[in-house]
């Protein structure tokens, strides 16, 4: 008699790889000759902007450019705070491990390691810096596991398997436009930026369509004004975008960011300023699986020997579709300051451990830091940097590394005051994304049979077993080489909706277990 064994390819969760590359800043800004000279520089702050977000195989391939952007004090009177900005362009390939890989773009995030900026003359700026660019990706195994044993008395413990498995993930840059009046005569636009807020998804063959508002802010200072003002417009965009893989019933997510805008002069007279933004939507689509999974066997008529692998399955366990709020706030540094704006880095979210938990717990965390302007009381423009935490009240049971998040973080508003002595800045931030489970189940992987059972025959027929609450059925039967279901008839256990035997001891009893024959 041979036993027969039915296989299943299941695709598995493999772990995280992760690195850290550095990109050097070695440039000169000059200063158009329609703009101020320079004297003071107030801030340097380096952004990265992807254009290109590739993992194929085993490599990833990253294109795109640094936006160095430099904030002045210009030598007119008062403190009047100038702009100019210049990108620079990178490209870097990396070789990851042997493996298969979550489809898509990897995970990037990152921080300015070290910036140095200096007027070299009134049209001349120097910048010497570096950027740290981490990227993850998460790999995947595809496993054959034994889903049913049939013959040679084989007893099998199944348990049902649902999860996720990434279907489909892409990036893909779109063009929006809108107007926006130029400034006036003496004014001076300092930012433009904004955020992309998905508001619906829907999934179909080979595509995945998603609608949200794109919130743009400019910043700007009045003319002979040192307050730095805004003004904000928003306005609903929906994109399509091709998708292989993507197939009706999974679950789309998607989030967005802001990467360049330019504001021009209309070419006729009468029509408006046209504002055009270019932004990347990140689109991902995750299937619900359900598997079964041999977990323990053995067989009644002879010696069982059995290999167990160790196999990780993501769960979806919660959908990322907040706004917070965060909060930094310090005294300042001189009595005299008058804040006159803010700018905001914010970080990528994290899953942190939950500190004086009774059981190890996560939250969702993320970082930033406060770009506050002040004018002292000589009348010169300085910046402090003020970092601002941020957390979830949700906590969720484990390890950080029991979870893995598929997600953005954008600063929706940003509002900086003074009390006092002391500096508030408070921060929205807009969560897009999903957040998953590793679960770690152990599977049979193999099954050996051996030898027959000698005094099968000359054995008790029966057995007494005491058993605890909460034991499970199928180890008391693995114990006498019997069945389950043998059990479950001799002692009259109570049997599911469908028939099927209890998985565990209700309560403390004494036992009949019929051999096996």
């Amino acid at each position: 008699m041979e036993l027969k064994v039915l296989h299943s390819t299941m695709t598995t969760y493999g772990g995280r790889w992760e690195t850290r590359l550095e990109l050097p800043v070695e440039t000169e800004l000059l200063i158009p000759d329609y703009l101020p000279a320079v004297f003071k520089i107030v801030k340097c702050l380096i952004r990265p902007v992807i254009l290109h977000n590739d993992l194929a195989g085993c490599r990833w391939h990253g294109e795109g450019y640094l936006r160095c952007t430099v904030y002045y004090q210009s030598d007119e009177g008062g403190a009047k705070l100038w702009r100019t900005e210049q990108k620079y362009p990178f490209e870097k390939t990396v070789e990851l491990p042997e493996g298969r890989y979550l489809p898509g773009p990897a995970q990037l995030w990152g921080e300015v390691e070290y910036c140095n900026c200096r007027a070299v003359s009134e049209h001349r700026v120097d910048l010497r810096g570096a950027y740290t660019l981490s990227l993850a990706a998460f790999s995947i195994e595809e496993r054959q596991l034994p889903s049913s044993m049939e013959d040679c008395g084989i007893e099998q413990r199944v348990t049902p398997q649902t999860g996720v498995v990434c279907a489909a993930a892409a990036e893909k840059i779109f063009t929006a436009e809108t107007t926006l009046p130029l400034p006036g005569e003496g004014e001076a636009i300092l930012d433009i930026d904004g955020c992309f807020v998905p508001q619906s998804v829907t999934v179909q063959a080979g595509q995945v369509s998603c609608q949200g508002l794109l919130r743009m802010e400019a910043v700007w200072r009045p003319h002979g004004e040192e307050e730095l003002m805004t003004r904000q417009k928003e306005w609903t965009v929906q994109q399509s975008m091709e998708l292989e893989g993507a197939a009706e019933g999974d679950e789309g997510v998607c989030w967005g960011e802001v990467l360049s805008v330019a504001l021009t002069a209309p070419e006729k007279e009468g029509r408006e300023p046209a504002l055009t933004i270019q932004w990347k939507l990140h689109a991902e689509c995750w299937r619900a699986v359900k598997e079964s999974l041999v977990v323990d066997a053995y067989s009644t008529l002879c010696e069982t020997t059995i290999s167990t692998v160790a196999c990780k399955f993501l769960q979806r366990c919660a959908a990322l579709e907040k706004t917070v709020t965060a909060v930094a706030e310090d005294d300042l540094p001189e009595a005299e300051l008058s804040v006159r704006g803010c700018f905001v880095t914010p970080g990528a979210i994290q899953m942190e451990a939950v500190e004086d938990a009774e059981a190890p717990a996560v939250r969702l965390t993320g970082r930033g830091t406060a770009h506050v302007f002040c004018t002292d009381a000589r009348g010169e423009m300085v910046c402090y940097d003020r970092d601002f935490t941020w957390q979830l009240p949700e906590t969720y049971p484990g390890v950080p590394g029991d979870y893995l998040l598929q997600g953005g973080a954008a600063a929706a508003r940003v509002v900086s005051s003074r009390t006092g002595t002391r500096l508030r800045v408070e921060v929205d931030l807009n969560l897009h994304g999903i957040l998953l489970a590793v679960q770690t189940l152990q599977a049979v992987e193999s099954v050996e049979l051996g030898e027959e059972f000698a005094d099968k025959a000359d054995g008790p027929a029966l057995y007494l077993y005491y058993a605890e609450k909460g034991e499970r059925i199928f180890d008391i039967a693995k114990r006498y080489h019997a069945k389950s279901r043998d059990i479950v008839a001799a002692n009259k256990l109570e049997t599911g909706p469908e028939g099927e035997p209890p998985q565990a001891t209700v309560e403390t009893a004494c036992l009949l277990v019929p051999a096996a024959l």
